[in-house]
């Protein structure tokens, strides 16, 4: 099975081409690829992809720590409802969206070692929004060490 590595950059998505990002392909050789959409890594790049989100059926969000802060390098993989491998992202998010078609899906997502599971039932016209989120420890100030996000100014 061949990964795909992608860069957490967003493409542009034009009349269902997907430019300056590459789909990530099936598992199943014989099985169609599977386009994919990449970013959220910026602001406007975040902004970007909830644009596009309604032509995505399955919309990955990756997430940790109590700020909720965004996550990338995130390896996924979806399986169907028979178990096969149809989509493997390796270092994939903070958002990724995948043109799947109507089924029942298998998530698995493993950030820094902790792997987590969700089952997606893509079955109407909206699709289905994932949010996946990781416990940990909240990003501190380098000056005291205090919890990153109060009004506290280092000095």
């Amino acid at each position: 099975m061949k990964r795909m590595h992608l860069l957490p950059l967003a493409a542009v998505v034009l009349a269902g081409s997907v430019f300056a990002g590459t789909p990530a392909r099936a598992a199943d050789p014989s099985a169609a690829s599977v386009p994919v959409l990449v970013g959220g890594v910026t602001k406007d790049d975040e902004v970007a992809m909830q644009r596009h989100a309604h032509q995505w059926p399955m919309r990955l969000v990756f997430s940790e720590r109590r700020d909720n802060e965004f996550v990338a390098d995130v390896d996924v993989v979806v399986r169907d409802a028979k178990g096969r491998e149809v989509l493997a992202l390796d270092g994939t998010g903070p958002m990724t969206y995948a043109k799947l078609p109507p089924g029942q899906y298998t998530v698995e997502a493993t950030f820094e070692g902790h792997k987590q599971v969700r089952h997606v039932a893509l079955d109407g016209p909206d699709g289905q929004d994932v949010f996946i989120h990781w416990k940990g420890t909240p990003a501190t100030d380098p000056f005291d060490g205090k919890p990153l996000g109060g009004k506290h100014v280092p000095g």
